[in-house]
């Protein structure tokens, strides 16, 4: 370790965000002392207590050595192919968005292009359909993705459904075997050098936890983050709904979505996980209450505009407010625990590395207020369109093109499953796609949906499949 290298790192929360940095961390960083203060858990801290995750969770948990194949045998998560959406836009056909390739390209002309000119006509069946992902989830089917190119089974992804408390201890048991020192405490202050830099967290029994580097994880409470004076930039105007009423009902029929209704006074979603079903409620404050008990979370949609601040570095809902739509709160957490660890700066915390951590931090958390503000125009909700959703939507119902911007982390397909979902069609085609025969093209959809078609004999209903799977964990 060279005399610039962070040599020490204290995460503030002992939640599941807490425990995927330090699991990451530790992993990626063996050498370096981690101290995790495991305060009272934030009620609000989305990203701790929900169970949506998507795809990118693979990707984390093979950067710190979390097999899927345990989680699943532990009952600590599920597969989820998709989610279905009803009476969203209102009174329109119930659509699923999936993970995944939909239909196949003519050439070099996309396939939503040619779909949107026929589905204009009348003449195609919901986006999902050409997915083999949307296929399935509308069977209530699943398989892990499998077979060769040119399989329909190798096109597809999916994200997991988290039973939060097992989850959680499963990272816990991790981060154990990792050597990270867990401990209980309450946070009372921090103690600073002359220069601003954080010298110390403060605890309410006294005692003081130095290190190198701060990770707030506290959730939107954000009291590191507080205590160091970030600034909070708002998103209401754009989110409308800040209130959420989290329940649970009795199990419910095994199945590989997760079900969102929508409504012109919020929206509520069914979670089955094993031996329960998690249901929630989310609305806005400006609209009368369902909740008159008053057990509602209070939720403020926004981000820190520079949640990298000297040595504290704030992550999940300490970083960023979102409310559970298309469940982005565990995403971008762990999005970005993996970025500070590619720009991990020295003791130092130079600014060269904050600020480029801080502008991708910033342009991926847009993009996702965004795509929940896209479903909430849609919805018929009074909003303000951000900048950058009005250009995508510009762009998208002039040619069905999707602009390009830097640090999105959800690719095209996820946009266009969304945009196609939600009933946004291009007025027009791109040139090339408008000189693809529309007989042609029409004969090749009918053949990808055909094929298709045929997916769900194939493949194990859910149910079944999950007890194979954990009948092969035993």
């Amino acid at each position: 370790m060279n005399d610039r290298a962070i040599r020490s790192v204290a995460i503030l929360g002992g939640g599941i965000t807490g425990l995927s940095a330090a699991a990451a961390f530790a992993r990626a960083l063996p050498q370096v002392a981690i101290t995790v203060i495991e305060t009272a858990p934030d009620p609000a801290a989305l990203a701790d207590r929900l169970p949506g995750s998507m795809t990118s969770i693979h990707r984390f948990h093979a950067s710190i050595g979390l097999d899927e194949a345990v989680l699943l045998g532990a009952g600590a998560a599920t597969p989820r192919l998709g989610l279905r959406f009803e009476n969203w836009p209102a009174g329109g056909e119930t659509w699923y968005h999936v993970h995944g390739d939909h239909g196949a390209p003519t050439g070099t002309v996309a396939f939503h292009q040619l779909w949107a000119r026929a589905r204009r006509e009348g003449q195609a069946e919901p986006w999902h359909r050409y997915a083999a992902a949307g296929v399935l989830a509308e069977a209530g089917r699943f398989v892990h993705p499998q077979g060769g190119p040119g399989s329909p089974l190798a096109t597809f992804d999916y994200a997991l459904r988290l039973d939060p408390e097992r989850y959680r201890e499963i990272l816990a048991s991790l981060v154990d075997q990792l050597r990270v020192v867990r401990t209980q405490g309450s946070f009372a202050g921090i103690d600073r050098h002359g220069d601003g830099v954080v010298a110390a967290l403060l605890l309410a029994d006294g005692r003081r936890i130095e290190a190198d580097l701060y990770l707030d994880a506290s959730g939107p409470a954000a009291v590191l983050a507080e205590a160091v004076g970030g600034a909070f930039e708002d998103w209401s105007n754009a989110l409308p709904c800040d209130r959420l009423l989290l329940g649970e009902g009795p199990p419910s029929a095994a199945s590989p979505n997760d079900t969102i209704v929508g409504g012109a006074r919020g929206w509520q979603f069914a979670c089955p996980l094993p031996g329960r079903t998690m249901l929630g409620h989310v609305w806005s404050s400006a609209d009368p209450a369902p909740d008159p008990q008053g057990r509602s979370l209070a939720l403020r949609p926004g981000r820190r505009a520079d949640p990298w601040i000297r040595n504290v570095l704030m992550i999940g809902d300490a970083a960023v407010v979102l409310d559970p739509l298309h469940w982005p709160n565990l995403h971008l957490a762990q999005n970005g625990i993996a970025r500070a660890l590619d720009l991990l700066p020295g003791r130092d915390c130079h600014p060269v590395e904050i600020a480029e951590y801080n502008r991708r931090s910033r342009e991926e958390a847009r993009r996702m207020r965004d795509f929940q503000a896209l479903h909430y125009l849609r919805a018929g909700a009074s909003i303000e369109v951000p900048e950058s959703l009005a250009r995508t939507l510009q762009q998208f119902e002039s040619r069905g093109r999707l602009p390009v911007y830097d640090e999105d982390s959800l690719p095209d397909e996820i946009w266009l499953s969304a945009l196609l979902g939600l009933g946004v069609l291009p007025r027009d085609i791109q040139p090339l796609a408008a000189a693809v025969d529309p007989i042609v093209a029409a004969a090749r959809m009918t053949e990808i949906r055909a094929g298709l078609a045929q997916l769900p004999a194939r493949v194990p209903g859910f149910a079944e499949y999950l007890a194979q799977v954990r009948a092969s964990r035993r």
